[in-house]
């Protein structure tokens, strides 16, 4: 059995709700790929965002930290895919655990006929 095309029945992704519940890891970050760390700017937020020696070879990259929401748009005023939302959930590291929660809003309601 294959997975329904959300797209098919839901319509794309407007915005998602990302929320750490829970990590024991000191890696497992949210990297957004297409976004580099601006020290002018970025600097400021090293409690939540990973500020190491090696921040500007990746993309900006939120720490696993409980009880923190990271919130984005992954479409523009006109509806296209912002590719500057590309993210990945970088693994825990050895021995470490993250548990984490979507929630996200679409262009279109999903029919719950078409979800198994």
């Amino acid at each position: 059995m294959t997975s329904p095309n959300h797209l098919e029945i839901g319509g794309q992704r407007v915005t998602t709700y990302f929320t750490y519940l829970q990590a024991n890891c000191s890696m497992g970050e949210t990297e957004f790929v297409a976004i580099r760390f601006n020290r002018t700017f970025h600097e400021r937020f090293c409690d939540i965002l990973v500020c190491d020696e090696n921040v500007t070879e990746h993309g900006l990259r939120f720490r696993p930290i409980p009880g923190n929401t990271i919130f984005w748009y992954n479409t523009n005023e006109y509806g296209q895919v912002d590719d500057l939302t590309f993210h990945a959930g970088r693994p825990p590291g050895e021995n470490g655990t993250k548990i984490g929660l979507n929630v996200w809003t679409r262009v279109d309601k999903l029919r719950s006929s078409t979800i198994k």
